[in-house]
């Protein structure tokens, strides 16, 4: 690949796994990492699970160059415009799946909108700790009354509990072109579909002023897999899934949790500095 200034290249990081601590918490050293790399010309965005209110919340002062992708990236948010592009929804599925979800002692229930906003319709003791570990303001509403709905999400008081099959029961013929997935022990999440990789990066890319050449994916979960494969570049931690390790480029000397990102930005000013 063609070697780009760090004002000419896009990094798209992933926030939760690489930059926020074990507590949901973005520490001061990778604040002031990114602090460092936005003003010697970086440019960065992230990906995230989180809604972007959460994201806000974490990044604070943070600026982003381009639009984040969050709620797993069926989301893309111009935090600038306070705007977003759903890349996917269950428009049009209230009445096939909205108003049929079951309800399972123990599973807090909430659902991530096109607004960026999070809307919590059943409670339990998982949906609380969650929401307060990932900065997510919320309001109480009735699934049956809401619209544009990008993800539900459910939150399991006893960990890998078997909603699977209650599921499938409830929603009858359209579960079956629904896709669920594990995102913790606890928590399951259920979407219309994947989103595609391509999808991802053209909602981010382009609007940005940027080529899939100019993208670096700084990658720390599966969900961006097909980033990792359309990026110009892509990097992953040390300790990543085999499967990220196989597709990206290169790795970090440094695990997740011990200063991937870091790494990766920092490397990039010193390299601006020294070209300068």
């Amino acid at each position: 690949m063609k070697e780009t200034t760090i004002d000419q290249t896009l990094v798209l990081c992933d926030l939760d796994s690489l930059l926020l601590d074990a507590g949901g918490n973005l520490p001061q050293l990778q604040r002031d990492v990114l602090q460092l790399f936005s003003s010697r010309g970086g440019r960065l965005t992230v990906f995230s699970q989180r809604s972007p209110r959460a994201v806000r919340s974490l990044l604070g002062g943070v600026r982003l160059s381009a639009p984040a992708l969050v709620c797993g990236g069926t989301l893309a948010y111009n935090f600038s415009e306070g705007s977003g592009t759903a890349l996917c929804s269950f428009e049009g599925m209230e009445e096939s799946v909205l108003k049929m979800l079951p309800s399972l002692s123990g599973v807090g229930i909430a659902l991530q909108m096109r607004d960026g906003s999070t809307r919590a319709v059943r409670m339990s003791e998982g949906l609380v700790f969650h929401l307060k570990q990932e900065w997510t303001p919320f309001v109480l509403s009735n699934a049956a009354d809401v619209k544009g709905v990008l993800r539900i999400l459910f939150y399991q008081d006893k960990k890998q509990m078997p909603i699977l099959p209650t599921l499938q029961k409830a929603l009858g013929d359209a579960a079956a072109f629904l896709h669920a997935e594990r995102l913790a022990p606890d928590t399951l999440v259920l979407t219309p579909g994947l989103v595609s990789g391509s999808a991802m990066l053209n909602a981010v890319c382009p609007p940005s002023g940027y080529a899939a050449e100019q993208l670096t994916v700084l990658a720390g979960c599966t969900q961006m897999l097909d980033l990792v494969h359309l990026a110009g570049e892509s990097i992953v931690p040390a300790d990543a899934a085999p499967e990220l390790r196989l597709a990206a480029n290169r790795m970090t000397l440094t695990d997740h949790d011990t200063g991937a990102a870091a790494e990766l930005l920092y490397s990039m000013v010193r390299r601006a500095e020294t070209s300068a």
